[in-house]
């Protein structure tokens, strides 16, 4: 880079005392350092570092050197030196990286001197900023780093490798002779790459293997991005598993998705569409309007929600037009349950389909999209909480499903789904708003092939189309033999009930009593529940300090962070107990939400109590071992809380006590790092 030597002579008629103020509080004078030898840089690049130098020499004690960076005046960047006494001074501002600026761009470099009496000198510079041009850049992709060499195209770097359908990495430059480094990642509401980022960069291809990566350090265009036209528009990727378009659609028309491989192994919503002849044909299926449609990619699956605009989403009208959504809790979800967002109305509302003037439908697999022992589900007027259908706006004849006194749906007493029966809930609501019928037929079955899945030699029974159960009898360090035609290695096995022991076989942990182990295909988790002696619930806190005890509440979740029960009893997280009276969980602690198996505790924001069951049946007053006070507090309404300024540590594993020997009425918790 170009250096320029500036001199600056201070030539002052007047002394500094002659410039000072008289302040019985604050001295200040209007003369600033004496500034010589002032050497900058000419030109720069984006994300690179412009280097000055300064002698200072002053009579009053030196305070500052500053050096400001102005693109069309405004300031960017800006560093500052603290200079105590008279001498040179050298140092580097850093300069913002910014997307599609000139390349050789005028901007302006300030060099301030300031002592501690407020005098200033200062002196501006003429700065050039160019685009940096390196010879490579990296792509980083699970730990493995991929030299992008620049193209024809005039900034376009780019790289041919073998990667998998959608690679998740981010992009590293180094711009300059100092090695200023700039990372690229992608910003969900920028929806975009970005400098200064090293979240994941969604590229997608048609098909995992050899194929070409590329970026623009100047545009910050890359590729290749999914490309998906429905009806010739093209959909916005929303993130990386998801894109969306608004359009106008007819009832029983054609329309094309073009884009994505494999569309014919995806789930289309039943109540919306149904494949047409073509490739990437669908057919809508409601009535017409304006509709969002989604391709979910993390689900393989494409839905429509019915649009009031081209923002907003459709709400129930006075007249009956509009949309109904479907809210409820785990037991409901499209495509899958595994999609169910337990009472969630951004995440897990459901849009009925408008089929005819005044009704609406929407169809369940069981087992698939709907549990088929037991659901809770209620309709309202919008995906959000407010208008609803309560219990005086909405009656049903069925047999098979009940609706409570607050409108919530559920199954009829002694009734349940059949396991991949498909099921249609349509309401009517003819007579007005606040007199919906609703009606509910099976009016089909899909076959849910059930897994050969084995513990001990004991068949698990299958409960929907990932997860199976089975009840045991078990004495504290059994060994179990995971078997079957489908065994599979599970990602996670839940610690506080077993222990790894062999290949195929798991030890178990708690002490003796029935349980019920259950196994997910999907997630690969086996996990386990104490049950009565009977078997006929979940096992209760007795009198005698035996038994389970149940995690209510946030801070603690299982398998991981982001499934915390919340308020929400059925979801209660069992403690088992470990030895006589000490109830046991240990976990590792991730950031609220994580989905990573075995984080199960929050670094914060724990607000939660153990009960003696999952019917709210209570313990006494906690009280804190000693040493815990550190990590833990108990609140004044007795829940449990992360104490005041503390956190966990993340990644760390810490085990949680809960300890009744001393009875139930004072049961006494402690929180140890392991």
């Amino acid at each position: 880079m170009k250096l320029s030597k500036y001199f600056i002579l201070a030539a002052a008629s007047l002394s500094w005392l002659a410039g000072c103020k008289d302040d019985p509080e604050l001295q200040t004078t209007d003369i600033g350092p004496e500034m010589t030898n002032v050497v900058v840089d000419e030109e720069a690049v984006y994300g690179g570092q412009v280097s000055f130098a300064a002698t200072l020499n002053d009579p009053l004690p030196l305070s500052t050197l500053k050096a400001q960076v102005l693109f069309d005046g405004d300031l960017v960047a800006e560093e500052v030196i603290r200079t105590k006494t008279n001498g040179t001074y050298e140092g580097t501002v850093t300069l913002p990286y910014y997307k599609n600026f000139p390349d050789g761009g005028d901007a302006e470099l300030v060099i301030v001197a300031q002592n501690t009496h407020f005098g200033l000198t200062q002196q501006s510079f003429p700065l050039t900023v160019y685009y940096p041009r390196p010879d490579k850049i990296v792509y980083l992709l699970n730990g493995q780093e991929y030299d992008m060499l620049p193209t024809e195209n005039t900034f376009e770097y780019a790289v041919t490798a073998e990667f998998p359908q959608k690679p998740k990495g981010y992009i590293r430059a180094v711009v300059d002779e100092l090695d200023s480094e700039v990372t690229f990642g992608y910003d969900t509401t920028a929806g975009g790459i970005v400098a200064g980022s090293t979240d994941a960069i969604p590229f997608t291809n048609s098909t995992a293997g050899e194929y070409t990566i590329s970026f623009n350090i100047r545009t910050f265009d890359g590729a290749p991005f999914t490309k998906l036209l429905f009806d010739g528009a093209e959909m916005t990727m929303i993130d990386s598993e998801t894109y969306s378009v608004v359009a106008t659609l007819s009832q029983n028309a054609t329309y094309t998705l073009e884009g994505i491989a494999g569309f014919a192994d995806w789930t289309l919503d039943a109540d919306f569409f149904e494949r047409g002849s073509g490739a990437g044909e669908v057919k809508f299926l409601p009535l017409g309007g304006l509709y969002k449609i989604t391709a979910d990619f993390a689900h393989s699956y494409l839905k429509a929600e019915a649009m009031k605009s081209a923002t907003e989403l459709a709400t129930l009208n006075e007249d009956g037009s509009g949309a109904i959504w479907a809210i409820g809790g785990m037991e409901v979800g499209k495509p899958t349950l595994q999609n169910a967002a337990s009472w969630n109305p951004e995440k897990g509302g459901l849009c009925l389909a408008r089929v005819a003037d005044k009704k609406y439908q929407i169809t369940f697999v069981a087992g698939v999209s709907i549990n088929a022992a037991k659901f809770d589900f209620k309709f309202f007027h919008q995906k959000s909480w407010g208008g609803e259908f309560g219990g005086s706006d909405i009656s049903t004849t069925s047999d098979l499903v009940a609706i409570n006194d607050s409108g919530n749906l559920g199954l009829a007493e002694g009734k349940a789904l059949d396991l991949g029966g498909i099921y249609r809930f349509t309401v009517d609501i003819a007579g007005g708003n606040n007199a919906a019928v609703l009606t509910v037929e099976k009016i089909g079955e899909q076959e849910l092939p059930a897994a050969d899945l084995r513990i001990d030699g004991e068949v698990m029974t299958q409960i929907d189309a990932d997860n199976y159960s089975l009840d045991l009898d078990l004495t504290q360090g059994q060994l179990l033999t995971l078997g079957g035609a489908d065994a599979f290695t599970p990602a996670w096995i839940n610690p506080d009930f077993f222990a790894d022991a062999a290949t195929s076989g798991i030890r178990f942990v708690p002490m003796n009593g029935k349980y019920r182990i259950s196994a997910n295909l999907t997630t690969r988790v086996i996990d386990a529940r104490a049950l009565k002696s009977d078997g006929s619930g979940p096992a209760t806190l007795d009198d005698d300090g035996h038994g389970a005890i149940w995690f209510v509440g946030y801070g603690i979740g299982s398998p991981a962070a982001a499934n915390e029960p919340g308020w929400n009893t059925d979801k209660a997280i069992c403690v088992p107990e470990f030895a006589s009276g000490i109830y046991k969980l240990t976990a590792q602690v991730g950031k609220e939400g994580s989905t990573t198996l075995g984080e199960r505790f929050r670094l914060s924001g724990w607000s939660g109590k153990f009960y003696k069951d999952t019917s709210w049946g209570g313990l006494g007053a906690f009280t804190l071992a000693a040493g815990s006070e550190t990590l833990l507090q108990v609140a004044s309404d007795g829940n449990l809380e992360i104490a005041s300024g503390a956190a966990l540590e993340e990644g760390a594993t810490y085990c949680l006590t809960v300890d009744v020997t001393g009875g139930n009425d004072s049961p006494v918790v402690s929180l140890v790092k392991e």
